[in-house]
């Protein structure tokens, strides 16, 4: 049973109905209790879902347009901010499948291509002699004898060709083939069209042979880009039959989330920013240094500066927690001790006079005594970002004290929209900055 005609006997009348959104008590598994942290596409025993990330706002009203897009959006923010694609796809603990590797790209762009161009065509040049068609100069000079007219060479005839489109040829077929695949578990998202099933029988090794040796014949780019898609999709099926299943997403959003504020917020030399820590061993002349990798792994998601290098200068230590507490409104869902202190570490060497010669030149001679602060940022369904509060330890402020020493000893709540991120990502956003600057500045 193909996945369009399994909704439709599901019931599902419209694509909304597909659509999944955080809510804590819908978004665990019925039998484990286990949170369903998965976001993206999942097509598993029959079933179609997509999920939503946590904080992300179902529409008010079920526009199948807006859904689409929202759909559309969702599938390229993961591939931009995702790990690499070919690790994008995890161990979903509602899959049979340990490994399920789902080459979306290729669907998206065999659906694209063919709703532009159709079905690819072989095309076969037929030549001939004759006095209409367009004339192929290059073989009427070398197989055409000129005769004389009025002193002057002639042609009476020419060698005229004409372009035969060969609708049965495989790889025509084959191309029919990965249509039709693509519309099956994808095309919903563009139109209701329904292309016609070919008869042709997979066969993967055929198939590769066949684009492959069309692929080392061609000189066209769109050709060859299109081909290469195709590959991907035959590689992604089974020999026997078409795979059922499939699933592309991670459960790991949180990384999508981290890259997405850094894209928007953050500053590019961060890593200038980071703590470093080292090992003197006994005996040993020399400090051990970590590789780069575990030197760095204490470090904040992302440095935010407004008004770089001037003497109003204000810097943000900001850590992304994709948490639930701007879907439930659980305080047990608010970042805990471990996050607020190792926060309280990144602005206080950022802060500490002995490390600023490591700082970048303009930043360095700009830093003042209250010019670093301190933020987490949430994802909510919020129409404008909200400041919930702040956290702080007991060391650097008592929770009777009302005197704050360092701004950064408060470490503010603040909750994103997650869709207005995810649609309106501009790289180093210089207004969505300056309000949230303003935002998390409470002194």
């Amino acid at each position: 049973m193909e996945a369009k005609e399994i909704i439709n006997k599901q019931k599902n009348s419209s694509l909304s109905d597909v659509c999944v959104y955080f809510d804590d008590k819908s978004s665990r598994d019925e039998e484990t209790g286990q949170v369903d942290k998965f976001v993206g596409l999942r097509f598993l025993d029959g079933k179609l879902s997509i999920h939503f990330p946590v904080g992300y706002k179902k529409p008010e009203s079920s526009d199948e347009k807006q859904i689409r897009l929202d759909v559309l959006n969702l599938i390229s923010v993961l591939s931009s901010f995702g790990i690499p694609e070919a690790e994008l796809d995890r161990n979903d603990f509602r899959s049979k499948h340990q490994n399920v590797e789902f080459p979306i790209h290729a669907y998206l762009f065999i659906i694209s291509d063919f709703l532009n161009h159709g079905y690819y065509q072989q095309k076969e040049q037929i030549y001939k002699r004759g006095t209409s068609g367009k004339i192929n100069w290059s073989r009427t000079i070398k197989q055409v004898r000129t005769q004389i007219a009025d002193e002057s060479p002639v042609y009476l005839e020419f060698i005229t060709q004409k372009t035969l489109h060969n609708e049965n040829a495989l790889l025509t077929l084959i191309h029919k083939y990965c249509v039709y695949e693509s519309f099956q578990k994808l095309g919903f998202l563009f139109s209701s069209y329904k292309p016609q099933k070919t008869a042709l029988v997979f066969n993967k090794s055929l198939f590769c042979s066949v684009i492959k040796s069309k692929i080392a014949s061609t000189f066209n780019e769109k050709e060859i880009h299109l081909f290469k898609n195709m590959l991907d999709m035959i590689n992604y099926l089974d020999n026997s039959n078409e795979k059922k299943d499939f699933i592309y997403g991670t459960n790991n959003f949180h990384h999508v989330w981290e890259q997405l504020v850094d894209f928007v917020y953050g500053e590019k030399d961060k890593e200038k920013f980071y703590p470093k820590v080292y090992w003197r061993l006994n005996g040993s002349s020399k400090a051990f240094e970590f590789d780069s990798e575990k030197r760095s792994s204490l470090r904040p998601d992302t440095i935010m500066i407004t008004n770089r290098g001037k003497p109003n200068q204000k810097i943000f230590v900001l850590d992304s927690k994709y948490y639930r507490y701007g879907a439930t409104k659980n305080p047990n869902h608010l970042p805990d001790s471990s996050s607020v202190v190792k926060q309280l570490a990144y602005a206080e060497y950022i802060d500490n006079k002995d490390n600023r010669s490591k700082l970048p030149n303009d930043v360095r001679d700009s830093i003042s005594d209250c010019s670093i602060y301190n933020a987490f940022i949430m994802p909510a369904e919020n129409a404008e970002p909200e400041n919930i509060g702040y956290v702080s330890a007991d060391y650097v402020l008592p929770q009777d004290s009302e005197k704050v020493t360092k701004p950064y000893h408060k470490i503010y709540g603040i909750l994103l929209d997650v869709r207005s991120l995810l649609y309106h990502h501009v790289p180093h956003d210089k207004q969505m900055i300056s309000r949230l600057a303003k935002l998390i500045d409470k002194t």
